[in-house]
């Protein structure tokens, strides 16, 4: 009956109509009003500008601290190129209550932004940015002149120059069996490129720490290529097993250093907690332990604290699978841990994943027969919904702001990704067409 169990909860894990998001808003977003592309005689077409402009405006309005006001002709017709510093109309936006204004030229092929503070009565213009007249790879760049920007006027970097790492699940053509591959995207989802071409089952990748910022970044991922579910070291087109054990393993989850992975195996006879440490270069360190096990139940899905001491997992040691606190206990230990539960209110509850600020806990629990997105606070022991809406909603992971969530919806057919903030209500949609878009993982900083 276990193993059935076992069985329904990794199908759970391998597998748009309006949302509401219930969490109180933090703060007010700080208004900001962006400028059209101000252009000299240029080879790219204005569409292409606005394209380009469509892209800052995104960032910012996602980063769940400002929002773009609308254009206005007349507050455009205020700026004085090139020269815009100089004759500044700093009395207007004080009138219209705008905090920040970014100006926007573009001359000889590179874009050039200006930032406003009216509060602090400052401004700051940044380096020029060359164009490709590419998209794809000028995006790249507004994103990361964004972030820089958003730090420099919110003290906290933004999220547009990361990337997502995600399994995407589809039907093969010629055979008509399903396959899951390994996809790397923007984290707005442009840029998507595959990363595993095995042909067979992939799921449940993350970046490994340190990694992420190369061009081929090293990430793990389950795979079922040799019959039993394996994890997985890999870069781009190629991979090796991560360390060696018999039986299955699945749900891996890495701290932040590095140094450990947890993850579910069978090796004993059921799904247990396991540890794997690894050396600086990522190595295997002695074997894989067993660091949790009850009679007649089952483990899943663990998800290490900041600090790497503690675990939040699955278990249904005690009725309906609950989220419990365990500590990483070293091997030297021979003190049986006392795994705590934390999540009370519904009777599923799986798919955990610890805040990088180690404030919160973003999980999916069963509510109405519905998957939806929760919060677990651990200051006030509270758990709140996030979403709403009749799609079953799974695996939330956090941004490294701890402010930002991605979760996938599951279909029969279809499967998307979203992006969501907690102080904003809107969630957006970062992927789209056939196929299961799952277990999508941020690029750490």
């Amino acid at each position: 009956m276990r193993f059935k169990f076992f069985f329904l909860l990794l199908t759970t894990f391998l597998h748009a109509e309006e949302i509401e998001i219930r969490l109180k808003t933090a703060a007010d977003l700080k208004p900001i009003y962006l400028t059209r592309i101000h252009t000299e005689p240029s080879e790219f077409d204005w569409r292409y500008f606005a394209e380009l402009r469509a892209v800052l405006e995104i960032d910012f309005n996602v980063g769940g601290l400002a929002s773009i006001v609308p254009l206005r002709d007349e507050w455009d017709e205020t700026f004085r190129w090139p020269d815009i510093k100089k004759q500044f109309d700093l009395s207007l936006w004080r009138k219209e209550k705008i905090p920040f204004v970014l100006a926007v030229n573009a001359f000889k092929e590179s874009l050039q932004i200006t930032a406003f503070n009216i509060e602090k009565e400052t401004s700051k213009r940044y380096a020029e940015i060359p164009l490709t007249g590419r998209l794809e790879e000028d995006r790249k760049q507004l994103h990361k002149i964004a972030d820089t920007i958003h730090k420099d006027l919110f003290g906290i970097e933004g999220i547009a120059s990361l990337r997502l790492i995600f399994s995407n699940r589809a039907k093969d053509e010629e055979s008509s069996r399903w396959v899951s591959e390994i996809w790397i995207s923007d984290y707005d989802g442009f840029n998507a490129r595959q990363e595993t071409f095995e042909g067979d089952y992939c799921v449940s990748p993350s970046f490994f720490p340190g990694t992420a910022s190369q061009a081929n970044p090293e990430f793990f991922f389950v795979s079922y290529k040799q019959g039993q579910s394996k994890i997985y070291r890999a870069s781009r087109q190629k991979s090796e097993t991560a360390f060696e054990l018999r039986g299955n393993q699945v749900l891996p989850s890495i701290n932040a250093k590095g140094s450990q992975m947890a993850f579910i195996s069978d090796v004993a006879g059921r799904p247990d907690l396991f540890l794997q440490n690894f050396d600086t270069k990522g190595k295997p360190l002695g074997k894989s332990r067993q660091l949790y096990s009850s009679p007649r139940a089952t483990q899943a899905s663990p998800t290490f604290s900041p600090d790497g001491n503690k675990i939040a997992f699955v278990s249904d040691k005690d009725g309906p699978p609950r989220i419990y606190l365990i500590e990483v206990l070293s091997s030297k230990n021979t003190q049986r841990p006392h795994p705590k539960m934390i999540t009370k209110k519904n009777r599923e509850n799986t798919s955990p994943s610890w805040s990088p600020d180690g404030k919160k806990l973003a999980y999916s629990a069963k509510e109405d027969g519905i998957r939806q997105i929760w919060i677990y606070d651990f200051e006030t022991e509270t758990e709140t919904p996030l979403t709403t809406g009749s799609e079953n909603k799974e695996n939330p992971t956090w941004g490294p702001d701890s402010l930002h969530l991605v979760y996938n919806t599951d279909g029969d057919e279809e499967g998307q990704l979203f992006l969501i903030n907690l102080r904003q209500k809107e969630p957006i949609p970062i992927t789209k067409g056939m196929g299961q878009k799952r277990f999508a993982s941020w690029e750490s900083r």
